[in-house]
C-alpha cells in the first residue's frame, strides 16, 4: 500500500526527515515538548531558517520561499512523520491573516514585525459561552474615538484564544451593525480588554477568554474591507485545516511504524505479537486507515493548489478523515504497546491526549461532516 509522491514532495521530506535527525533531534533531547523553553523554540527556529524551512510558507514578495499548499502539506506531514514533537516549529507560519494589511502604513505596522517574529497575534474567532448557554456575537460600532480619529468601539466576549496570554495582538473578528463582518487587530493590554482565566486542554495547549468593553480600535486596525471578516477568517481556518490534516497523517504513519517494530519484537509468549492473527487484524486496520487518510489529504492538497471549487469541502473532509485517523491509530497502538503506554510521558500518551483535541480543533468532526453532506447535496455526489 504504497502512496508515491510527486519527486520535489519526496525530497523535500527526505531532506526534512535528515535535517531533524541531524539538527534538531540533538538539542532537545530530554525537553518537555508542552512546555518548551523560550531559547529552545528560538534554536530551532534559526536552525529550520538557516536550512530553508522556516519561511516555506511566506510568500517569495516577502522574503519567504513562496511554497503552495501541496508543499507546505508535504513538510508539514514529514516533520511529523520524523516523530520529534518538536519538529513542527521549524515550520515558521505563512502570512496568515495579517497579510490583509493592504496599504504601506499597515503592513510595516503589524504584518512585517509578525514575519519577523517581533510580534505575535492570536486569532479571537470563538465567540464566549454565556451562563445561559448561549453565544452572543462581538460587535464593533463605528465611532469617533477619545482622539477624535475614527474607528470602532468593540464589546463582547471571546473564548478559547489559543495563544492568547502571550500574544501581543489579538485579530478579532467582529460584527458591524448593518454592515457585516470585519476582522480588527486589538492590542492585548489596551483599556477594556479583560484576560479570564487561563484554560489549559488535555494536549497541553493553552486558550484564553477576552472580555471585551467599548474597546477603541482605530481604522488602521481594520484588515481588508468590513463585510469581508467572516469569509477572510474561513479562509484562514482552512489553511490551519489543512495543516492539522498533514500533521494527524504524518503521526499515523508513525504510530504505524512503531507499532510494527513493537509487535515484530521479543515476547514472552516465545514469538512475535504479529504471528497471532487477531494483532494482523488490528495492525491491518492501522494501516489501511492512514493510507486512506493519506490519500485524501493530498487530493485536498491537490485542489487547493489548484483552486478547485471543491477545495474547501475536500479540505474538511481530509481534517475530518485525518484527525479521526489518528485518533484511532493511537488508541489501537496503545493496546498493542499495552500498559507501558498509558504512563504519563511515553510517546503514545501524550499523542492520544493531543489527537483527542484534534477531533475538536479547526472544525469539529461533526461540523465537518454536515459541510461535506451540504456540498454533495447541493452538487451530486460526482462533485468531490
Amino acid at each position: 500500500m504504497h502512496f508515491e509522491l510527486p519527486s520535489d514532495l519526496a525530497d523535500l521530506q527526505s531532506r526534512i526527515l535528515r535535517f531533524v535527525a541531524e539538527e534538531i533531534a540533538p538539542i532537545t533531547e530530554g525537553a518537555d515538548p508542552e512546555s518548551p523553553p523560550s531559547e529552545l523554540r528560538r534554536e530551532i527556529a534559526r536552525r529550520a531558517d538557516a536550512a530553508g524551512f522556516y519561511r516555506l510558507a511566506v510568500p517569495e514578495s516577502d522574503g519567504g520561499l513562496g511554497a503552495g499548499p501541496q508543499l507546505v502539506t508535504a513538510a508539514r506531514e514529514a516533520l511529523a512523520l520524523s516523530g520529534n514533537p518538536f519538529a513542527a516549529r521549524a515550520l515558521g507560519s505563512g502570512p496568515g491573516i495579517m497579510r490583509l494589511a493592504d496599504n504601506p502604513e499597515q503592513r510595516e505596522a503589524l504584518y512585517v514585525p509578525v514575519m519577523r517574529g517581533e510580534r505575535s497575534a492570536a486569532f479571537a474567532f470563538t465567540e464566549a459561552l454565556r451562563s445561559d448557554g448561549s453565544r452572543q456575537p462581538t460587535q464593533a460600532v463605528r465611532a469617533t474615538l477619545g482622539d477624535g480619529s475614527d474607528g470602532f468601539l468593540v464589546t463582547g466576549a471571546k473564548g478559547f484564544v489559543t495563544g492568547g496570554a502571550d500574544a501581543d495582538w489579538l485579530v478579532v473578528v467582529a460584527n458591524v451593525p448593518d454592515e457585516g463582518t470585519a476582522l480588527l487587530v486589538v492590542d492585548r493590554d489596551a483599556p477594556g480588554v479583560t484576560e479570564g482565566e487561563l484554560g489549559a486542554s488535555i494536549d497541553g495547549s493553552t486558550h484564553s477568554p477576552f472580555n471585551f468593553d467599548e474597546v477603541q480600535v482605530p481604522q488602521s486596525r481594520l484588515l481588508g474591507q468590513v463585510g469581508d471578516g467572516l469569509p477572510r477568517a474561513m479562509q484562514n481556518i482552512d489553511r490551519m485545516r489543512l495543516g492539522v490534516a498533514a500533521e494527524c497523517v504524518g503521526w499515523s504513519r508513525w504510530v504505524t511504524r512503531t507499532t510494527l517494530e513493537r509487535i515484530e519484537g521479543p515476547h514472552r509468549s516465545g514469538q512475535p505479537l504479529a504471528e497471532q492473527q487477531q494483532v494482523q487484524a488490528i495492525f491491518a486496520d492501522m494501516t489501511a486507515d492512514a493510507f486512506a487518510a493519506r490519500t485524501a489529504l493530498y487530493q485536498a492538497a491537490q485542489a487547493r493548489e489548484r483552486d478547485e471549487p471543491t477545495a474547501g469541502t475536500q479540505v474538511a473532509a481530509a481534517k475530518w478523515l485525518a484527525s479521526e485517523c489518528l485518533h484511532r491509530t493511537v488508541d489501537r497502538a496503545i493496546q498493542l504497546h499495552g500498559a507501558q503506554a498509558l504512563l504519563r510521558g511515553h510517546p503514545l500518551e501524550r499523542l492520544y491526549r493531543w489527537s483527542r483535541s484534534l477531533r475538536i480543533a479547526e472544525g469539529p468532526t461533526e461540523l465537518l461532516r454536515l459541510t461535506v453532506t451540504r456540498h454533495v447535496r447541493q452538487n451530486g455526489v460526482d462533485a468531490l
